[in-house]
């Protein structure tokens, strides 16, 4: 999503590595538009800056966050249990509130509104289906386009062409 300064021309002027870079820059001034997480948008209204969230109509990028387990693991049963715990209603609530994400189970948000009143709805997890779809989830640049082209950069490239444009 995109965080706004309400009522302000668009002004973007640095990459965030953190999400308290991109709060500072709001409450600064230094920036007036910036891709976010609900995190963002919600810490800033808290400290009554008048910042809103949209999605353009293109929709917006995003991803998701994921647990693996290794193919080789000593104990795939305890990886198991962990995925198991983790991906629960309950554990799901307390994470996203606590790193400031939409969860990835849709049963969190009696939870997260127990936690924190009206937080459901503020981190889109009442209507993942709509705001779902507005993303367009990343995919590690490689050289098929994936609409019959071969001329797409692959990661190394594009990690090389990140790293310039960011330092």
């Amino acid at each position: 999503m995109i965080a706004l300064l309400k009522e302000q021309k668009p002004l973007v002027k640095t990459y965030w590595s953190f999400a308290s870079d991109e709060i500072t820059a709001f409450k600064n001034g230094d920036v007036t538009m910036g891709a976010a997480w609900p995190y963002q948008t919600l810490t800033l209204q808290a400290d009554k800056v008048p910042v809103k969230e949209i999605i353009p109509k293109e929709g917006a990028t995003g991803w998701a966050d994921t647990w693996m387990i290794a193919k080789k693991a000593k104990h795939p049963n305890c990886a198991y249990l962990w995925m198991k715990w983790v991906s629960t209603p309950k554990v799901q609530a307390e994470q996203a509130l606590g790193f400031g994400e939409t969860p990835a189970n849709t049963k969190a948000c009696p939870f997260m509104d127990k936690i924190q009143a009206g937080s459901c709805a503020q981190y889109h997890a009442n209507a993942p289906g709509a705001y779902f779809k507005s993303i367009k989830f990343w995919k590690t640049p490689v050289t098929d386009c994936g609409n019959g082209k071969k001329n797409c950069i692959d990661y190394g490239q594009w990690q090389s062409a990140w790293t310039r444009i960011t330092g």
